[in-house]
């Protein structure tokens, strides 16, 4: 069965997580993605924690079923050699400070004035326009600047900690940039005018919608430190257990009481919101989940709609049954370590694997020889072509 973006080729001359897990996305649709890397030493990500393979672990899991062509775009013959691909192209992302392709003469406006049906994106940690434009910035950045990295809670006296999950770098870096090309890709199919999409990890992040935001955006005061949405309320937060954790995230009446039933204490049934109560409800729930292990609780919650959830570790998601029925992890022969699915399943299938990640400059080669439409042999090795 053909993938949605069947056909469609994306030249990534990104690195790093944000522009590699964007492009792998597109990739895991069916898309032809063929990684542009420098010469010498290519993407970091290659060195990035533990070496599987001779390879970064998050390498391989951002970065394959690509194609690593080297070319020096500083170079003369590397500049030419990605202007014949980029008319092949539908797609060009960056991840580049604003100004370095314009600089390599090979910027938006140039891109498209050649290829009018090209989508060009470009992402960056504060985007290519305004006063930030041009200051380098990783995931803390983008948060730190979306003013939810100040709204992490954290206990009185202390500052913010940087979340252990890249939500800028993922979010603004990666989902909503993939998100926009495919839709232009969508246009320039229809229309045969492609785009420019100019993606920021801060944007990303400052752009989230949250109740607390939101109501601020009405008028309403914050409140001084850290907080969530529901600041800890006894139906809204971790509880300890023997063995670990659980998160209670019973919003709605129902789902409360049918927790308060599944644990016998149907006494507080009544006293969700009950703020004159709240420390009396929070130190029975705690009581009652401290004297409980994982599977204890498994059991009396089994049946029941609660919205309780047990916190799996990264091991314990492994393992976890839903994990394996939803096939979120997967082995690939050959590889020693699992890897992460495509987060979404089409047709009721996740999109299978196609190739591992790429050596560096793997495919330099295979790629310029379908340009030229002649054998790599005949292909000569220059300052700006690595073979």
């Amino acid at each position: 069965m053909a993938l949605p973006l069947a056909g469609v080729r994306v030249l990534d001359v990104t690195t790093l997580l944000p522009g590699n897990y964007c492009t792998w996305l597109m990739g895991s649709l069916g898309a032809d993605v063929i990684k542009i890397e420098s010469p010498v030493t290519g993407d970091p990500m290659r060195s990035v924690g533990v070496q599987v393979n001779g390879q970064g672990a998050t390498h391989h899991l951002v970065n394959r079923g690509k194609r690593s062509v080297v070319l020096d775009l500083k170079d003369g013959a590397g500049r030419d050699a990605f202007l014949r691909l980029v008319d092949t192209a539908d797609v060009v992302v960056d991840s580049f400070r604003p100004g370095v392709m314009d600089r390599l003469g090979l910027g938006p406006d140039t891109l498209r004035a050649r290829r009018p049906s090209l989508v060009v994106g470009s992402i960056s940690g504060f985007g290519a326009e305004g006063p930030h434009a041009g200051l380098p910035a990783h995931d803390i950045n983008g948060l730190a600047f979306s003013g939810h990295l100040e709204r992490l809670p954290r206990e009185s006296g202390t500052v913010p900690s940087a979340p252990t999950l890249p939500i800028a770098n993922l979010v603004g870096g990666s989902l909503m940039p993939a998100l926009g090309l495919v839709a232009l890709v969508l246009r320039a199919r229809t229309t045969g005018e492609g785009g420019w999409l100019d993606a920021a990890l801060a944007d990303g992040a400052a752009l989230l919608p949250t109740v607390e935001l939101a109501d601020h955006l009405a008028g309403a005061a914050l409140r001084s430190g850290g907080s969530v949405e529901y600041d800890g309320r006894p139906f809204y937060r971790v509880y300890e257990l023997v063995d670990g954790f659980v998160a209670v995230g019973a919003v709605e009446a129902h789902y409360w009481a049918a927790l308060c039933a599944a644990l016998g204490l149907d006494e507080y049934a009544d006293a969700q919101h009950d703020e004159t109560r709240r420390a009396d409800v929070v130190a029975a729930f705690s009581t009652r989940f401290r004297g409980l292990t994982k599977s204890a609780l498994q059991q009396l919650l089994a049946g029941r709609n609660t919205c309780t959830t047990v916190v799996n570790s990264f091991a314990d998601l492994l393992q976890d049954p839903h994990a394996v029925a939803r096939e979120l992890i997967r082995e690939v022969a050959g590889l020693p370590m699992h890897l992460l699915a495509p987060p979404f399943r089409i047709d009721r299938a996740r999109p299978a694997e196609t190739t591992g990640a790429p050596r560096h400059g793997e495919h330099t080669r295979e790629v310029l020889a379908e340009l030229a439409g002649r054998s790599g042999a005949s292909i000569p090795a220059t300052t700006g072509v690595r073979p």
